[in-house]
């Protein structure tokens, strides 16, 4: 008893200290994100069970690039989100773009688009118009791409050097 008595501020620190301690651990795992967590949090849950086949961009990079207006086609999975990035020539058209960009829904098997959102960029070479690129997008619930907006083509003003 006289240990207490002759140590209680010291004791009476130590506990403040201890709370202090577990209270700041408390607030950091609160406000700060934990770095071991996944960027989406549960939103990939099942993404295990729906592996894409390691040859099926290959495939669909061959089949497009059978039509001789597609120069270029790349791809990145983000989590959940497929894009594929087509560069075209500079000939071809909206309407031309956009069927090839449906063309590439036909190319996933159903269990994939169920269950992955596709985006599709289609981009020319020559980008002096302004209208490319056109992005279709196609959500887990939907059957075909939803295209951007078309926009208009404009030209820029042609600068001239009158005095």
């Amino acid at each position: 008893m006289k240990f207490i008595n002759r140590n209680k501020f010291t004791i009476i620190a130590i506990v403040i200290f201890i709370g202090l301690l577990f209270l700041g651990v408390e607030a950091k795992r609160l406000l700060v994100p934990d770095d071991n967590k996944a960027a989406y949090g549960d939103r990939l849950d099942g993404i295990e069970n729906h592996k894409l086949a390691s040859d099926l961009f290959k495939n669909i990079e061959t089949k497009l690039k059978e039509n001789t207006k597609v120069l270029k086609v790349t791809n990145t999975v983000h989590g959940k989100i497929i894009n594929l990035i087509i560069t075209v020539d500079k000939d071809v058209t909206v309407n031309d773009a956009k069927t090839i960009a449906n063309s590439t829904v036909a190319m996933f098997e159903n269990k994939e688009l169920d269950f992955y959102t596709l985006q599709v960029f289609v981009a020319k070479e020559d980008d002096a118009l302004n209208n490319f690129p056109i992005i279709g997008y196609k959500g887990t619930g939907s059957s075909e791409l939803k295209f951007t907006k078309d926009r208009e083509i404009t030209k820029e003003e042609e600068t001239t050097d009158e005095k």
